[in-house]
């Protein structure tokens, strides 16, 4: 997937990188990507606001089309349970077990990533107070016993 700083999604836009931050607080129409201390935006995303800047009655449009109630999907729309086969109830218990057992792994997964990561911590702090130890001098390190 193609993608953009904000920095270069502002300037492709023509606008500054706070109005653009500011647009993508309030509005939440752009997704963003964010990979440590930078923020990325996917490339389609500004192309498509892009090409709204040029031609703003399209824009408006669909915006008038989206405004209007949809119907909701026919498959979001559970048939009662009476009406459901015992195949079909075995199959939907079927795929919540293999949730439930990926869930699982990945709980396991977090809780080892949660153990190696606290002693890496602990080891950080052990190596903090040897490197503390060796900046000081040699003879304050050879004679510490005396101060």
């Amino acid at each position: 997937m193609a993608r953009m700083t904000v920095k270069a999604a502002a300037k492709a836009l023509g606008v500054s990188c706070e109005v653009l931050e500011a647009y993508l607080a309030e509005t939440g129409k752009l997704e963003e990507i964010r990979r440590g201390r930078r923020v990325f935006i996917p490339a389609e995303e500004v192309r498509a606001l892009v090409e709204q800047a040029r031609h703003p009655e399209d824009a408006k449009e669909e915006e008038a089309q989206e405004a209007k109630p949809a119907p909701p999907p026919l498959e979001a729309q559970a048939p009662p349970a009476s009406s459901q086969t015992g195949a079909q109830l075995h199959e939907e218990l079927g795929r919540l077990r293999a949730q439930v057992a990926l869930l699982e792994r990945y709980r396991a997964e977090l809780t080892e990533k949660d153990t190696l990561l606290m002693e890496k911590e602990a080891r950080i702090a052990r190596l903090e107070t040897e490197l503390e130890l060796l900046k000081r001098p040699w003879w304050r390190r050879l004679f510490r016993h005396l101060s």
